[in-house]
């Protein structure tokens, strides 16, 4: 059956279907919906997972392999098919329409993929899917309810705020939900769950200043030591928060160090909200240029900066700052991995 990403929370407390399509031309929706999938499996005793990235001469054989095939420990699977060009061609489509025919027993079957024109929602592949499953398709959201989503999310978070406040993330997010998101995980970092007002939400997001945290953690990442230490003074001069500072490095360096550590990448860009590709490529490449227990010495680092930030540790935050963006750099910077 087809539902909409906002139907999707109240499906899944209710069923594990089967089978799930989720695509879609709002990459917020799409990322959530297959989050929430993920999230239902795993609640459900689907405690082995098999991928399947279809690219050329792919082999279909290997979907129904996937799903014969018996868990050692007699767990259940999630086996995630993912499309990205939402075309499967003749085989790809004939194995698609006969698995959905007779589903897995112990296996939930999960498609994912992106945009799909009219002819692809209706083919006969995506038909079988809602016969035997669910199809989730997130739409953009039209702009005039975006206060609304706004709002909605900020429940989420936990916080409220007024309607001009509202307005005002509304109009600075300029109807990207990924920006949205990202604003409204700012404000509860900033000033914890609660009302806001006007002028705490105008301060965060402003976008006057000359630097932002996400231009330090790009520096940082792309091995720009000198780059790194001027946007830093930048930060300070503008009175940006150090608490928002440490945030942005902190998520990246929790990204490469989990590369490094060989857990699967889609995973944490997931779990971080970090789907721009060519941030992805940044922080898998990253991950390559120095050992897993160096970046894990960065995070440990980057805790320490928290507790100074937080008044329990002895230091000045904004010296410890820049000894963590410069190690970090300078961890980026490499050019050759070292040895483990």
């Amino acid at each position: 059956m087809p539902i909409r990403p906002d139907e999707l929370e109240r499906h899944l407390a209710r069923q594990l279907a089967p089978v799930y399509l989720i695509g879609g031309e709002e990459p917020l929706f799409v990322r959530e919906s297959e989050d929430a999938v993920r999230a239902a499996a795993r609640a459900a005793g689907c405690n082995e997972r098999v991928v399947l990235e279809v690219e050329a001469g792919f082999d279909w054989n290997r979907l129904s392999d996937a799903a014969a095939n018996l868990s050692l420990f007699g767990d259940r699977r999630l086996i995630e098919l993912r499309l990205p060009t939402g075309k499967p061609g003749t085989a790809g489509a004939k194995a698609i329409s006969n698995y959905c025919a007779a589903p897995g027993a112990d296996a939930v079957l999960l498609i994912t993929t992106g945009s799909l024109d009219a002819s692809q929602r209706k083919s006969a592949w995506a038909s079988a899917v809602e016969r035997a499953g669910v199809f989730v398709y997130g739409w953009p959201l039209p702009l005039a309810q975006l206060p609304q989503w706004i709002e909605a999310r900020l429940r989420r978070a936990g916080l409220t705020a007024p309607r001009e406040a509202v307005a005002l993330l509304a109009e600075r997010s300029e109807g990207n939900l990924l920006a949205a998101v990202q604003e409204i995980d700012k404000l509860r970092l900033l000033f914890g769950e609660g009302t806001l007002t006007l002028e705490q939400v105008r301060a965060a997001v402003a976008d006057s200043a000359r630097y932002t945290i996400y231009d330090l953690a790009e520096a940082a990442l792309a091995g720009q030591l000198g780059r790194s230490v001027r946007v830093l003074r930048g930060l300070r001069e503008e009175g940006v928060e150090p608490t928002l500072v440490l945030w942005a490095l902190t998520r990246d360096l929790r990204v490469v160090t989990g590369i490094a550590e060989r857990i699967p990448p889609h995973e944490l860009f997931s779990r971080e909200r970090i789907y721009g590709k060519a941030q992805q490529a940044a922080l898998q490449r990253a991950a390559q240029l120095a050992p897993a227990r160096a970046w894990r010495q960065l995070l440990l680092q980057a805790e320490r900066v928290d507790r100074v930030l937080k008044g329990v540790a002895a230091g000045r935050p904004w010296d410890e700052l820049l000894q963590l963006t410069a190690a970090f750099a300078q961890a980026a910077g490499r050019q050759a991995r070292q040895p483990l």
